[in-house]
């Protein structure tokens, strides 16, 4: 190798480290400012409703105020919806973010892999929207009368899976994000509901059990965090790669 080539090599590293560390720190601020949308929304509904809760014809643990995906019957709990639904865009963005930090960290990517991570990104961005605009017009979006919340759920999940296996040798801890916002899948969702929640509070509800949303919203946080982690090893190896191409002329 010449000097200029060693020095093209260097550069070049060098620009691949700052872009992992940039865009791993970005995916990790936008997960953990979703998870903090998220909890607001959950205490919205778990806190601030069932302590000024008058109504005696139904219980806040109803279907009815569910907000992760809209569908009639349903009544706008406060903004609740309107802030998952932001949290869920900011959410669809962290995975694009979190794509652009692992193909920086390996300086390899394929047209497959874009179109997964897009089609990842999107089904929480349709989520999102979807809550969103329900949340905003007072009524569910005509998205609720196809098969989309599924769609998108198993989407999402199965993206989410498959890339992070494609990104545990770039970045485990990018990997260990993805293991984690599996959690705030419609499948996630469902496993929080029926299995989690109620194991954490002892108790089973008729209908949505309280804290739900908490637990999914946790998932997302801890997504983040993982990503603090994804900057930190960037970091690192970006500081000790001009060495190690030094020590290797």
């Amino acid at each position: 190798m010449t000097v200029s080539e060693l020095r093209d090599s260097r550069i070049s590293a060098r620009r691949r480290g700052a872009g992992a560390v940039g865009w791993s720190l970005a995916a990790a601020v936008l997960l953990l400012a979703s998870a903090a949308l998220q909890q607001v929304a959950s205490l919205e509904r778990w806190v601030v409703a069932r302590d000024t809760w008058t109504r005696n014809d139904v219980s806040v643990e109803d279907n009815l105020f569910n907000y992760f995906w809209p569908t009639d019957p349903w009544e706008s709990l406060g903004t609740t919806a309107q802030l998952y639904g932001v949290g869920a865009l900011l959410l669809a963005i962290a995975v694009l973010a979190m794509a652009r930090a692992a193909r920086a960290a390996e300086d390899r990517d394929t047209g497959i892999e874009r179109t997964l991570v897009s089609v990842t990104a999107g089904s929480f961005a349709v989520t999102g929207l979807h809550a969103l605009v329900s949340g905003i017009v007072g009524e569910p979006t005509p998205l609720q009368y196809v098969a989309l919340p599924l769609l998108a759920g198993l989407v999402g999940c199965v993206g989410l899976v498959i890339l992070g296996v494609r990104w545990m040798w770039a970045s485990t801890a990018t990997s260990l994000a993805c293991a984690l916002l599996l959690g705030s899948t419609l499948p996630g969702y469902w496993v929080a509901a029926y299995l989690i929640t109620p194991a954490l509070t002892g108790y089973f509800s008729y209908d949505t059990t309280p804290w739900t949303e908490t637990v999914v919203a946790a998932t997302t946080g801890a997504g983040g965090i993982a990503m603090i982690v994804a900057t930190v090893v960037a970091m690192i190896g970006n500081t000790r790669r001009p060495a190690t191409l030094t020590a290797s002329v």
